[in-house]
């Protein structure tokens, strides 16, 4: 049984009553290990959108919570996670992405199916504990929701379609399984993931780093959370325009689908994929999701990823603060604002997860 601390003891119950985080959740490799033991080896953790792997034999690997995976897209347009380590010494099968017919292993050419099973294995015919049909690449689940792609590392998991039920009235005129990425760049982030989450959450902080950019479009004070029922895996935060600009929601699949939605004259959106590396760091790419035919508006795609990167940068200043007053040994939590409900839902589903967590063989 693995022993997960407890950091979220003291998340309040109501809103009018939260604070925010001890430090000890940011900083702390043992609340890593047990919130990647509890969350993410349990949840539905988004890895890539359907284009990614638009034909057959299309791949692109990934980790979850330190299981190296590879997706794979097989001859019949089937989605599969499996484990991209070989069953024979462990060496990786499978790097980056591309298209292949099958995977074969470099260090003694085991070869593996698209679906992982075992396709042949020179010079076991002497081995009298090998079986091929026993000894494919481990499978995980993966499904498809509204065109991102899926995986859950718990065979005993509720399926996605159920886990994601009562946010799909919020985005049923939206089309966003039709849309495509246009455009990607990815950041460096030094960050807790929590940290990036929490700013992701809340539109308070318009007023600050924001002031020249979303507080004239979407002003803080007019920003917020719906009021949604105990326990959903996720949040909305719509943001109410100013005069003549658009409204935008944002929307936390819990613990890191991360994506919002620009409604005007045109609906597009942004998903922010985060790709974790231990308790301090993490990569983030920001795609941009468009319908064609704006889709192929190379003026429009670029004008959008400027004004991204610019709003993007103007985060990265207020997360690297916080990362750096989280170091302070002095630091004590604070009170959250109303405007914060997002941050304060995002806080009462870590504690629900790490105590269903902490009673389970993981």
């Amino acid at each position: 049984m693995t022993q997960i601390p407890d950091v979220y003891a003291e998340v309040s119950g109501t809103i009018e009553t939260a604070l925010t985080l001890p430090r000890r959740a940011y900083l702390d490799d043992a609340v890593f290990d047990g919130e990647k033991a509890a969350i993410f080896r349990r949840e539905w953790i988004v890895v890539a959108r359907v284009e990614q792997l638009d034909h057959t034999g299309s791949f692109l690997t990934v980790d979850v919570a330190d299981v190296p995976l590879v997706i794979t897209r097989d001859g019949e347009g089937r989605f599969h996670a499996l484990s991209r380590i070989c069953r024979h010494r462990a060496m990786p099968v499978a790097a980056g992405c591309g298209t292949v017919k099958a995977f074969t292993c470099p260090y003694h050419l085991w070869r593996y199916g698209l679906d992982g099973r075992l396709l042949s294995a020179p010079a076991m015919e002497k081995s009298d504990v090998f079986d091929v049909s026993q000894l494919g690449l481990q499978r995980f689940r993966a499904e498809v929701w509204e065109g991102w792609i899926f995986v859950n590392l718990d065979e005993n998991a509720p399926p996605l379609e159920g886990h994601f039920e009562s946010l799909k009235p919020y985005l049923a005129a939206d089309g966003l399984a039709g849309m495509k990425i246009v455009h990607s760049q990815s950041f460096a982030s030094p960050w807790n993931w929590k940290v990036f989450v929490e700013n992701f959450v809340e539109s308070y902080h318009h007023a600050g780093p924001h002031s020249e950019s979303l507080q004239h479009s979407n002003p803080a004070f007019g920003t917020y959370a719906l009021d949604l029922p105990e326990g959903a895996p996720f949040m909305v935060l719509e943001n109410p325009p100013s005069e003549g600009s658009d409204p935008f929601s944002v929307y936390a699949g819990f613990p890191t689908f991360l994506f919002a939605v620009q409604r005007g004259e045109l609906t597009t959106a942004v998903w922010f994929q985060m790709d974790l590396i231990d308790h301090s760091t993490f990569n983030v790419t920001i795609h941009i999701l468009m319908p064609e035919p704006a889709a192929s508006d190379p003026e429009l795609v670029t004008f959008m990823a400027a004004v991204l990167r610019q709003i993007h940068l103007e985060d990265m200043t207020v997360c690297d603060g916080v990362q750096a007053g989280l170091a302070s040994p002095m630091m004590v939590p604070g009170p959250l604002s109303h405007l914060e409900r997002g941050v304060w839902q995002f806080h009462r589903y870590l504690q629900r997860k790490m105590r269903e967590g902490a009673n389970k063989k993981i």
